[in-house]
């Protein structure tokens, strides 16, 4: 439809696909900046292990040497996304891919994936400066572990790799040698993923984390192949992430409880709606219409949150950044309900109360809302 739109002059999908090139062409311009960038090494001593400190954990002001870091719920030290470490550079690259992806998609111009090829080649492929396929030292806590489980939910997006290296393989750009060299990179994850210690650990969260793991580890066995395990991945997720995590009335606890409740519960939110689009697409399990016999359901969940979008019932958890929880449900929640509709054909709030506005550039192309 987007393309249709922009081919007729639609005043919207012509400036979003404007700024979409805009952003486009600037990512060609950039250098590529590799995991092996970081001048903070991991306890590995090697620059090839992606490497961050736990983004809520700040010194001790009540020790000498601040050791350990104590933790903080929502307060985001600055120090996590400096070029010391890995987690800004890794933003940025999948940032960068998914701009490249969609500008290629629209536009047909081979320079974008041309420019996506390199970054896949220098992150994933290159002996110099690839990553090696573990998260064994993300989310370091000083003082107290040279990584932990909670550094899996940086990669949720993997899914952007692998639509570079999907688009590169169809337009012929890729060759043999990088496809075997990817495929086994994403397979050694995949393994990392599902068998190490902090893969196991982050599997039995009962958060968000738990769910992003599960969209994460989704994609990869839906790439590689693994579609049984794909199917029973997803039939899992209606005990160990619906039935674990909302209640009846559509609330999720342990979200609620964060200092940023309203990010987290759309977080889990957007998680699960992406986990049903994935298992609609490629399984015939179909999550967003199963419901627990208690009434807890994905869609329950996101009935929860509407009356304080809609401004009936007033937010009553802690919020404490992005101007407060009804800036936030205007902000976050919103145009992630209206892009769960449009991602899944579903009709979940009136089209009154807006929220296309929200969307930036590549939302608008991506998701086509009906202006």
């Amino acid at each position: 439809m987007s393309r249709s739109e922009i081919q007729a002059k639609n005043p919207v999908f012509l400036r979003a696909y404007e700024q979409l090139i805009e952003q486009a062409n600037k990512e060609l311009k950039k250098e590529i900046d590799p995991v092996t960038n970081k001048t903070v090494l991991p306890a590995s001593g090697d620059t090839h292990d992606y490497h961050t400190v736990g983004s809520y954990y700040w010194p001790d002001e009540s020790k000498p040497d601040g050791l350990p870091w104590v933790y903080k719920d929502g307060q985001f030290n600055p120090i996590s996304n400096s070029a010391a470490t890995d987690w800004q550079r890794r933003k940025e690259m999948l940032d960068s891919l998914g701009t490249l992806n969609i500008a290629y998609y629209f536009s047909d111009h081979e320079k974008y994936l041309e420019k996506a090829g390199e970054i896949v080649q220098v992150w994933f492929i290159d002996p110099e400066t690839r990553m090696n396929p573990n998260v064994n030292y993300g989310k370091a806590i000083p003082g107290a572990a040279e990584g932990t489980n909670f550094a899996i939910i940086d990669w949720t997006d993997i899914g952007k790799v692998i639509t570079s290296v999907q688009l590169l393989e169809r337009a012929g750009l890729w060759n043999e040698q990088n496809k075997v060299a990817m495929d086994k990179w994403f397979s050694d994850y995949y393994t990392w993923l599902t068998t190490s210690e902090f893969g196991i650990l982050e599997d039995t969260r009962k958060n968000n984390h738990g769910t992003n793991y599960d969209y994460q580890a989704i994609g990869l066995m839906i790439y590689l192949g693994k579609i049984k395990q794909a199917e029973a991945k997803i039939e899992a997720a209606k005990t160990t992430r619906i039935a674990a995590q909302i209640e009846p009335d559509g609330s999720q606890p342990l979200e609620l409880a964060r200092t940023k409740s309203v990010n987290y519960t759309v977080n889990n939110l957007w998680a699960l709606a992406r986990i049903a689009d994935l298992s609609r697409r490629n399984t015939s399990v179909d999550l967003w219409d199963y419901e627990r016999e208690t009434g807890a359901s994905i869609k329950q969940g996101f009935e929860f949150v509407i009356p304080y979008i809609t401004g009936q019932k007033n937010w009553q958890w802690k919020q404490i950044t992005g101007g407060g929880a009804k800036a936030q449900l205007n902000k976050l929640a919103l145009p992630m309900v209206r892009r769960t509709e449009l991602l899944l054909g579903e009709q979940i709030v009136s089209q009154d109360i807006g929220g296309y506005s929200k969307f930036n550039a590549m939302e608008t192309l991506v998701y086509a809302p009906d202006f």
